[in-house]
């Protein structure tokens, strides 16, 4: 799976001046005479600087509070959740815990959404059906086998992870034994054995025994737009995708999450490793 960047619109001083044009304000980079006007949060000696109060304005337009006011919250909320004899701190932590998950929840949305930023996106089919179910703010183009007839490619694990057993869905950390995925095999389509060696590796069986009736089906003339509906979801698939700043944010927000799947959040970790330098304080201020 791989992210790559391809272009952006706007920095942190965007936002800053999106929220600041309701007053008829206007802010300037505090380090402004010695900006590379070139700069884009890629590669340059100079880096932009907000001024602390820029800095404290998106801190403020993300959490949609001031950090006093957001430290009372928290002191509050403890106060009025346990009041028969106080807020220990066990119960203080799981407090928290539920405080900053709304926190990460913009209130003041809309100075994030004058960014763009535009990604390309090679992932397996079932991750991009995660990943494309962020709809708000993002728009998605995608390859298509109606018209492609290309050799496709297909994701497989390094590991192949048990089921979790505490929870409804996700997996363990415990993998399946390499012996028992090999027996596997035998349960393949008998005109799909015949096209394969069995002591090969599963990655190398799984892709040529798809291939080989894919391609059939193709040689025979069936059209690519149903010949595709024999290639499983761990074939990759391709997208361009352009959103603004807080639509990145809710989607890295959700699929970095621990309970999101693992090879879901191997790819929103590569988003935010992309993002969070172009918008570095907008980013912290967002998924922090």
């Amino acid at each position: 799976m791989l992210v790559t960047y391809i272009d952006h619109m706007g920095t942190d001083l965007s936002v800053v001046n999106a929220a600041k044009v309701s007053f008829g304000k206007r802010s300037e980079w505090e380090n402004q005479g010695d900006v590379d006007e070139n700069y884009y949060g890629l590669d340059s000696a100079v880096q932009p600087i907000l001024s602390k109060q820029d800095q404290g304005l998106i801190q403020f337009l993300a959490r949609g509070c001031t950090s006093g006011d957001w430290e009372g919250l928290v002191e509050e909320a403890c106060r009025l959740g346990f009041l028969d004899g106080g807020c220990n701190d066990w119960a203080k932590h799981d407090m928290v815990d539920l405080l900053n998950h709304i926190r990460r929840m913009p209130s003041h949305w809309s100075p994030f959404a004058h960014t763009a930023i535009t990604l390309h996106l090679k992932m397996p089919i079932f991750v991009a059906r995660q990943i494309m179910k962020h709809t708000t703010g993002i728009e998605y183009n995608e390859i298509s086998r109606r018209y492609v007839d290309s050799e496709p490619e297909f994701y497989v694990p390094d590991v192949w992870r048990k089921k979790a057993d505490d929870v409804k869905q996700g997996s363990s950390d415990e993998s399946v034994d390499e012996i028992v995925v090999q027996g596997w095999m035998r349960y393949l389509p008998e005109h799909l054995k015949d096209s394969m060696d069995v002591s090969d590796a599963y990655d190398s069986v799984m892709q040529e025994t798809v291939m080989c009736l894919y391609k059939d089906m193709l040689h025979a003339g069936v059209a690519p737009e149903q010949a595709r509906m024999v290639l499983p979801q761990s074939m990759y698939t391709e997208v361009i995708a352009t959103g603004n700043l807080y639509a990145w944010a809710n989607l890295y927000i959700q699929r970095s999450d621990s309970h999101a799947q693992k090879e879901t959040q191997d790819l929103a970790k590569q988003i935010g490793e992309i993002i969070q330098p172009l918008y570095p304080v907008s980013w912290e201020a967002l998924t922090a």
